[in-house]
């Protein structure tokens, strides 16, 4: 008993930063294991709109079943931008105000003495993610179509709690700088060399992903997406979003690293979650145009996926 209780004082809890991480790699984990069970099951948690509508022809299983009756609108996407952005709004307003629930979490953060993201870092990437889910927020309202076809209330679930680990993991790392700046110390105003490639880069998938949706938002009613990148990508808002994640892992990189981790381990879960999704995707288009019409495109990441 003894040796178990000296050995559990040199286990360190999880940082907040941590803990983030393991839910992106947990959630990740999970949709790979979904990908092998059998179809209707698959299609019960994972499908959604038209590939859950007309995708799985076959009777259910009774767990498929059950799961069909614990579906939510389609058009609850909206609530992740909502989230998102109200995310966003708070974590501003602590860090005005000092707030004590920012404060414990950065001062979880540092308790290890770990290198912080600089101050202009952080406040890019938080206000980069601001950016994000205000656009998906006014794209909700005013460019998707509203529909009331299914998703797996599982799918929402997990979703919202990424938006709100997400609108966490854009600042965590700076939680030093956040400190710092709350008792005085002037921080760098010096400008890194590779954050404007990283803005750039955001900018890139967030302009493209707004066209995307824009196009989709303006066909009829299932019809083929054919223009700008949808030429050679099955889901290029899917392409976008992966853009954007990566910008943003860029743009909040600690001082002497490529990439800020946490935000790196968020668009791991982004492109596991959107590649399966994409995979489904090019498969029901296949299924409705004629495999000839997606032959030759990629579903998501060019020359890769």
């Amino acid at each position: 008993m003894d040796s178990v209780l000296s050995l559990m004082d040199h286990v360190k809890p999880a940082t907040p930063a941590e803990a983030c991480q393991a839910f992106y790699v947990f959630a990740s984990a999970s949709i790979l294991g979904i990908n092998v069970l059998p179809a209707d099951l698959r299609s019960a948690l994972m499908d959604y709109g038209a590939r859950l509508q007309g995708g799985n022809q076959k009777e259910p299983g009774k767990l498929a079943g059950i799961l069909g009756l614990l579906r939510v609108p389609h058009s609850w996407f909206l609530h992740y931008y909502i989230l998102s952005v109200a995310c966003s709004g708070f974590w501003a307003w602590q860090y005005l105000t000092r707030g004590s629930v920012m404060e414990w979490l950065v001062k979880g953060q540092v308790r290890d003495g770990r290198e912080s993201v600089e101050l202009l870092r952080v406040f890019v990437a938080w206000g980069l993610m601001t950016l994000q889910g205000m656009r998906r927020l006014y794209e909700s309202f005013f460019v998707m179509k509203p529909g009331s076809s299914p998703m797996s209330s599982i799918h929402w679930i997990v979703g919202q709690v990424y938006y709100l680990d997400m609108s966490i993991s854009v600042w965590i790392e700076g939680s030093g700088a956040i400190l710092d700046s709350w008792n005085g110390i002037e921080s760098s105003r010096r400008i890194p060399p590779r954050l404007p490639i990283a803005i750039g880069l955001f900018l890139a998938g967030w302009i493209k992903q707004n066209q995307c949706h824009k196009h989709l938002a303006g066909l009829k009613k299932y019809t083929l997406p054919d223009q700008g990148w949808f030429q050679r990508i099955v889901c290029p808002h899917y392409t976008s979003e992966c853009l954007i994640y990566l910008g943003l892992a860029l743009a909040a990189a600690p001082s002497g690293k490529i990439v800020n981790r946490t935000v790196l381990m968020g668009l791991m879960f982004v492109a596991v979650n959107l590649g399966t999704t994409a995979s489904s995707t090019k498969k029901w288009y296949a299924e409705k145009f004629g495999p000839e019409k997606v032959a030759s495109k990629w579903k998501m990441i060019p020359f890769i996926f």
